[in-house]
């Protein structure tokens, strides 16, 4: 199957190649017959010369090299704040033991109270490993009292009926801020 892709390539690249330089050939009045070398010789003669036309000069000074590294970058790393080292060794999250909150089906449900004690949460972890300075499990695992807190935040402040999804997604967001800071502080993932 392979060598069949293979082949079948190189054909379809050698067709793509007369039917590219057959009206160029003409175009100067000369017979590709005559010029083309045979394939046994050279396989891509008729590419030859595209090899040796001069190259545009597009520039290569320090302010182009900037412009296309501008280019190319697909979003904006941002470098974290003097972030100290952590003291302690990097454990990652998914090897730590969870609180039985966390593992609980209401905590897991597909409600909208559910998706925003999730978000809570993982903001509540950001938040304790930056204050505690802690990368092991014991720093990682938040206690839950942290999403109590801030659920009755929320309803102090907005009533009983606040919007569950944009408190979810504004501390998701405000989480993944966090993370860069963390794993930095951590020196890995997680």
């Amino acid at each position: 199957m392979r060598r069949r892709i293979l082949i079948g390539g190189a054909v379809l690249a050698l067709t793509l190649a007369a039917v590219i330089a057959l009206p160029a050939w003409r175009a100067q009045g000369q017979d590709p017959v005559q010029q083309m070398e045979t394939p046994a010789e050279n396989p891509f003669a008729a590419l030859d010369h595209l090899v040796d036309e001069a190259a545009p000069d597009f520039g290569s000074g320090d302010q182009a090299e900037r412009s296309d590294q501008d280019f190319l970058r697909l979003s904006p790393q941002s470098e974290p704040q003097d972030i100290p080292k952590a003291l302690t060794e990097n454990v990652p999250y998914s090897s730590c033991d969870k609180l039985p909150e966390v593992v609980s089906a209401t905590f897991k449900a597909a409600s909208p109270d559910a998706y925003a004690r999730r978000m809570f949460y993982v903001y509540a972890q950001m938040r304790r490993v930056l204050d505690t300075g802690d990368c092991t499990c014991k720093g990682k695992t938040a206690p839950f009292s942290a999403v109590e807190a801030i659920e009755a935040e929320l309803q102090a402040s907005e009533g009983v009926d606040w919007n569950r999804h944009t408190a979810g997604r504004d501390y998701i967001s405000r989480a993944r801020k966090l993370r860069a800071d963390v794993e930095a502080m951590c020196g890995g993932t997680f």
